[in-house]
Order: C-alpha cells, then sequence, then structure tokens
C-alpha cells in the first residue's frame, strides 16, 4: 500500500474580482502549455473556481514522493506558473502526525490551512 498523503493546492492571480483577464488566461494556459499536467493526473484532480478565480488541485490519499514523475511535473507546473506571475499555496499531510508540507508563494493570500481534530474510534 505504501506511506499516503493529502495534498492541496490552489494557484490563482492576484487582484480578485479585478483581475478576470489572467484568470482566463490561466485557464487557456492550463488547457494548453500545461495540459501534460493536467493528462498525467485525470480530470478529478483539478477545479475551477470561477467565484474565487483559483484552479484548484486536491488529492487524497497519494504516494506523494518527490521523485516519481507526476509529482515532478506537478511541482514543477507550480514554479512554471508563479514565473508567469501567479500565486500558490500548496499543503501536503502525511500518515504521521507531524508530517505537513506547506509552500506557498511570497504574495499569497493565505488561504489554504491546515484543521486537525481529535477523534474516538473503538
Amino acid at each position: 500500500m505504501g506511506y499516503r498523503s493529502d495534498v492541496k493546492a490552489i494557484i490563482y492571480p492576484l487582484g480578485g474580482d479585478d483581475n478576470l483577464l489572467e484568470y482566463d488566461k490561466l485557464k487557456l494556459l492550463f488547457n494548453t502549455t500545461f495540459q501534460d499536467v493536467f493528462t498525467s493526473w485525470g480530470e478529478d484532480y483539478f477545479s475551477w473556481d470561477d467565484n474565487h478565480r483559483a484552479l484548484i488541485f486536491d488529492a487524497n490519499s497519494v504516494k506523494w514522493y518527490d521523485d516519481y514523475p507526476e509529482i515532478k511535473k506537478f511541482l514543477k507546473f507550480l514554479e512554471d506558473v508563479h514565473g508567469l506571475g501567479y500565486e500558490y499555496e500548496f499543503m501536503r499531510i502525511g500518515e504521521e502526525d507531524d508530517d505537513v508540507e506547506t509552500d506557498r508563494t511570497g504574495d499569497a493570500e493565505g488561504y489554504l490551512y491546515v484543521s486537525r481534530s481529535i477523534e474516538v474510534q473503538f
């Protein structure tokens, strides 16, 4: 089975409602220049939030190892879109209690956060 992680990332232009043009450009880039990222993961992992103008990546219970090809491709995608002027936020929660990884660009808004709870399971 292997070690599994839950991963979430959001990519968006700064400026919120004032930046519709950049959001539309991000959609175009994702469907052309970055189509290979979409293809390697599949449509179940990506969604568009038109109200908040963001691309959302959501993967649960995946083997997230930096040397896996699809992981390398996704992390390169984050770097590339940031180089084009977009912000991103990334979080990964592993199976161990202290295994939390976060990354965000300098001007990111801070929309992602980790929330844990304690549950009883008999």
